[in-house]
């Protein structure tokens, strides 16, 4: 009956979407590429780079990590990857399929490896710039250490552009 609101509360949990993207794409794909979509699903925006930090150490012995390969390789295929510019540096995944890979990564995947994946993503983040992203990062995994000194390192630069209340937030 009412379209909008079915729209507006359609999410991953749903069962039948669910069980589609689990058992018809995600399970039909080799495992290093459900490493590499289970692990990166803690991303906003993905990059080849980014990736590759990520999943360092991830991959099986002797299988190297190629981030952009493996990013161009899912949109090719068309596994709900979008990219986010012209030169397809960087991509997103649908809001859906990124809930259902999240919430398969949290069954699958130790809280010690989430916290690794966690605190990768804040170091790349940090080393190329984006400090907002790095500290919510470190705050998803309670590094208050980490956080901190972000948010300190952070404070001017935001103070000058006018960003004290997103700081604030922080």
């Amino acid at each position: 009956q009412d379209t909008a609101a079915f729209i507006q509360s359609f999410t991953g949990s749903h069962r039948f979407v669910l069980d589609y993207l689990i058992e018809e794409v995600l399970h039909k794909q080799p495992e290093n590429i459900q490493n590499f979509l289970l692990r990166t699903s803690l991303l906003d925006r993905l990059c080849g780079s980014l990736c590759d930090a990520v999943l360092h150490d991830v991959s099986p012995a002797g299988e190297e990590t190629a981030g952009q390969e493996t990013l161009e390789y899912l949109e090719r295929a068309n596994l709900f990857v979008i990219p986010l510019d012209h030169e397809r540096r960087w991509y997103r995944y649908h809001h859906l399929f990124r809930d259902l890979l999240h919430q398969q990564l949290m069954h699958k995947v130790s809280v010690e490896e989430i916290a690794r994946v966690q605190i990768r993503a804040s170091e790349w983040l940090e080393a190329n710039g984006d400090i907002a992203q790095a500290f919510h990062h470190a705050i998803a995994v309670a590094d208050v250490d980490r956080a901190a000194r972000l948010a300190e390192s952070a404070w001017q630069p935001m103070n000058e552009s006018f960003q004290m209340n997103a700081w604030l937030g922080w």
